[in-house]
């Protein structure tokens, strides 16, 4: 019998028998010569993390960044990735520029981390999809979409 998933059924199994499964999803964009402070100001919202090439990693003065990265992220333990992706696709609004257009952006990508393993189990099945105006909406920004089931 095939079981029809619906739009908003973006949930492990695990979740379907109520347990709690936590999910994150980020907007990336990356390159040698971004500039995360141009981006926020392009954009009108501040990021998640950021890190300029050169500079020290957010959070060490021993570690020295290799690349500059801008990040917007969501994460949840009740809350579908559908739902996530919605926020940040409001928290993104409709920029100027598609994000993979943005000066300095070698990268641009919806990332999609389910850690499965966290319990030591590997036997477990995660169901998702994404709408169709999510995935329009994604092209629009010029983001490819990265999923890390683990």
């Amino acid at each position: 019998m095939i079981q029809k998933v619906t739009p908003l059924a973006i949930l492990a199994t695990n979740q379907m028998k109520k347990k709690k499964q936590f999910v994150s999803v980020a907007i990336y964009l990356r390159g040698d010569e971004l500039s995360p402070d141009h981006v926020s100001k392009l954009l009108g919202v501040q990021p998640s993390r950021c890190q300029k090439k050169g500079e020290f990693k957010l959070g060490s003065t021993r570690f020295i960044a290799k690349i500059g990265v801008w990040t917007l992220g969501a994460r949840s333990n009740s809350r579908s990735i559908s739902e996530l992706v919605e926020e940040l696709f409001q928290k993104i609004g409709n920029p100027p520029v598609r994000l993979d257009g943005i000066e300095g952006v070698e990268d641009a990508y919806l990332d999609i981390f389910v850690p499965l393993s966290q319990r030591g189990k590997m036997d477990e099945t995660l169901e998702f999809a994404l709408t169709k105006s999510q995935i329009a909406k994604l092209g629009q920004l010029g983001l490819s979409a990265c999923f890390t089931v683990t």
